[in-house]
């Protein structure tokens, strides 16, 4: 399967970088994107033949609409990329704590780097005390009332469950309860009806790993023991649903799964109707190369599309895909794409703190947790100034916006540096965005009054979420995505 662009032709203009004209043939029309300034121009045939004219220098801006010129001309570029000191704040500030008790796990997933890769925290397990501190820690350094995300991870977390119900009612018996968001990443397996009711009672949102109905799902995830996990893990999830938790679905699609994945995702969500979902088009390395199960670029932006069709008919979250699109939504750029970039600490289960799960097993940037700071992490400012918004290369990207930059982790392993962006994102980023352009003409259509312009308002952008309601009780992890307007860093649900 692959995503065809053939119907969406994609200008740039020497003299405007920012400047981005997608002209498509069914429905005949075109955006002009100013991903500066975030703003956004739809033209009819003529208008658009107009406007690259003016762009291309062969055509005197004057023949536009006065509205239409200033957004072709605005000289906003240089303030919108460089008016925000890409350091956030230290350790003073970090909004987002991973608690991992185990990298254990029942399964044996043959595209699960963490669980392979254990080094020196195998057979460690957080204890209740070391899960404490580490809240206290981090988020004693957080500000009073301001909003900070728990995430309970692993390996699979319920394997060490005293750590995390000791970690839950820690939050939860604390002054910052209600502005303290918990999530259980797990694949369900161990989830029985009293720890169901516990997790409902105390407001943790669950995140399950399922990678589609049975077929696809027991591709890869196979219990260590022998077997298909698929059944005792739909019934984690309906016991917990049952118990009144928030669910989410995370899906993760390999070579083996990629011509079955999107209509066995589809079925899973009208089934299970979580609240969230996730499709993972892309998978970790393994030994410092990209994993065998991983799929190419066009397909992963194509199943991306298909899934998150699927997921806007039925009103439901889709992280990934909204990630990317809720910037354009809201006039805003996404500045990182992982928490890791200086937006959250790691306790792995030896105790030790580093900025991200999947250098626990080798402990690079992990020190002991009362030493972690600025100072004794070495990665923690270099990877929070990594942002596609501050590179020089990515200025004349169409997907800039929504991209984020990916994950520094896999380009430290892929690419040798952790500053670099990875190729395989930014290909599958920018057919997004072309089909997005597309996508918008086509929810547009018949809606907008005639002439050669118009410039969309929020309501007219909004159009491409359908009945998906991008409201703070619809995203869980809010702290995780971070935007960018000028002058000004907010989380994309305040």
């Amino acid at each position: 399967m692959s995503l065809s662009l053939e119907n969406v032709t994609h200008s740039t203009f020497d003299e405007h970088p920012y400047a981005h004209l997608f002209t498509t043939s069914d429905p005949a029309g075109a955006v002009l994107f100013r991903t500066d300034v975030m703003q956004q121009v739809v033209c009819s045939p003529r208008g658009a033949e107009l406007v690259k004219a003016v762009l291309s220098g062969e055509a005197s801006p004057e023949g536009l609409p006065p509205d239409v010129r200033q957004v072709l001309l605005d000289m906003g570029a240089e303030s919108a990329a460089s008016d925000h000191d890409p350091r956030r704040g230290g350790t003073v500030n970090v909004p987002t704590l991973y608690l991992v008790p185990t990298l254990a796990c029942q399964l044996g997933c043959a595209y699960c780097r963490i669980t392979r890769k254990q080094g020196q925290q195998t057979g460690s397990r957080l204890s209740p005390e070391a899960a404490r501190n580490g809240i206290d820690h981090v988020f004693g350094r957080v500000p009073s009332g301001a909003r900070r995300t728990l995430v309970l991870f692993g390996g699979e977390p319920l394997l060490v469950p005293e750590t995390v119900f000791s970690a839950i009612c820690h939050v939860r018996g604390g002054p910052e309860s209600a502005n303290t968001d918990i999530m259980l990443q797990t694949n369900g397996i161990p989830i029985d009806a009293e720890t169901a009711e516990f997790l409902a009672a105390n407001e943790v949102f669950v995140l399950l790993s399922l990678d589609g109905l049975e077929e696809v799902h027991n591709q890869h995830r196979m219990l260590l023991a022998g077997g298909g996990s698929f059944e005792a893990s739909v019934a984690g999830y309906r016991k917990a649903k049952e118990a009144g938790c928030r669910m989410g679905i995370s899906a993760t699609s390999t070579v083996e799964t990629a011509d079955r994945f999107s209509a066995s995702f589809e079925a899973m969500l009208q089934e299970l109707a979580p609240d969230k979902c996730g499709a993972v088009t892309h998978l970790h390395p393994m030994s410092g190369e990209r994993s065998p199960h991983q799929i190419a670029p066009d397909v992963a932006a194509g199943i991306q599309i298909e899934t998150y069709s699927a997921a806007r008919r039925l009103g439901i979250y889709h992280q990934q895909m909204c990630e990317r699109i809720g910037p354009f939504v809201s006039g805003t750029r996404r500045r990182y794409a992982c928490a890791g970039c200086g937006g959250k600490v790691v306790v792995a289960p030896n105790g030790a703190a580093g900025i991200c799960e999947y250098n626990a097993g080798d402990g690079r940037s992990f020190v002991p947790l009362k030493e972690f700071s600025t100072d004794t992490v070495a990665d923690f400012l270099s990877w929070a100034a990594r942002s596609p918004l501050d590179a020089d290369e990515c200025v004349r990207c169409p997907a800039l916006p929504g991209c984020g930059g990916g994950c520094a982790y896999d380009s430290q392993q892929i690419l040798g540096d952790a500053l670099k962006f990875d190729p395989w994102l930014c290909e599958t980023n920018v057919r997004i965005i072309h089909w997005l352009m597309g996508d918008l003409l086509t929810q547009l259509r018949g809606r907008l009054p005639a002439g050669d312009f118009h410039i969309l308002a929020p309501e007219d952008r909004a159009l491409v979420l359908g009945n998906i309601t991008p409201e703070a009780a619809n995203i869980p992890m809010p702290h995780i995505v971070r935007y960018h307007d000028p002058g000004a860093q907010r989380c994309c649900a305040e």
